[in-house]
């Protein structure tokens, strides 16, 4: 004959497996388990390289706030609990520990790595174009000083690599705001302000091809004809051969020289990303 538990069986039952998953758990990795800041450290970093981010982080985190700020392990410590908190996708996390790094031991090796991956967690965070830049701002900001902090790094390629991604989704997102105000506003001298800045700041991105002929079609539609005059002859010296270009400007004369390069010099750093607001025409 099958025997039902009662009421008082079952919680029984039930608080058995709970204290048994409990003192499963307590089998599992405990910082306080390891007697020195050593053995901690090794400890840690064997789950890092096996993945294990959750235990990872309470290790070093341990190690960040028990360490001395003279111990050689800190700067350590902090560096993978920032590549830990990067693996897990908590990349304002990962930036803050990256920052520690770099802010307490600016002479220490790890210190241009560190400074790169506060760029790129930061980068990480602006998720695309048109989305508030604020992110890709604090990006591009950390990883000019690390051209200018650490010039021999081996970091710097990276840095240059990720500058270069950075100015491309500054000058789309400013030219779709342009193409805002000409579609939705419209708002002609709006986007004029907009298209300028892109080319003379972001002279190299694809977008300052496109801004340069949105100003040309303005120009031409408002009847500004020395402008849009300007507009080809900088197209021509910036793209020669560009079949839209041709388009808009015709075939470049034969006295003029051509000169692969883009047409402005750009702007000094920081740039200002504030814009005046845009007046419409009457």
């Amino acid at each position: 004959m099958s025997h039902f538990p009662n009421r008082v069986e079952f919680r029984l039952f039930v608080l058995l497996a709970v204290a048994t998953a409990l003192a499963g758990c307590g089998r599992g990795f405990q910082p306080r388990d390891f007697a020195t800041p050593e053995a901690l450290f090794q400890a840690s970093l064997l789950e890092f390289q096996q993945k294990k981010w959750d235990n990872a982080q309470l290790g070093f985190e341990r190690l960040t706030s028990d360490l001395s700020s003279r111990d050689p392990l800190l700067a350590p410590a902090y560096f993978y609990l920032a590549l830990t908190h990067e693996r897990k996708r908590e990349y304002l996390l990962a930036a803050q520990a990256f920052e520690r790094v770099t802010d307490g031991f600016p002479d220490d090796t790890l210190a241009p790595t560190a400074m790169l991956g506060t760029g790129r967690a930061y980068q990480s965070l602006w998720r695309r174009p048109s989305l508030d830049p604020e992110q890709g701002q604090k990006a591009a900001s950390v990883l000019r000083a690390l051209l200018s902090s650490y010039p021999d790094a081996k970091e710097t390629e990276d840095a240059k690599q990720r500058i270069t991604q950075l100015e491309e989704w500054f000058a789309l997102k400013d030219y779709q705001t342009a193409v805002h105000y000409i579609k939705v506003r419209p708002v002609v001298d709006g986007a004029i302000i907009y298209l300028k800045d892109i080319v003379t700041t972001y002279p190299s991105t694809k977008a300052a091809r496109l801004s340069w002929l949105r100003l040309h079609e303005l120009y031409t539609k408002i009847r500004w004809k020395e402008d849009a005059a300007e507009t080809c002859s900088a197209m021509w010296k910036a793209y020669p051969g560009d079949a839209e270009v041709k388009t808009a400007c015709g075939t470049q004369p034969a006295d003029s020289v051509k000169v692969g390069v883009a047409p402005s010099a750009p702007v000094s750093y920081p740039v200002a990303y504030a814009r005046p607001a845009p007046r419409a025409l009457r």
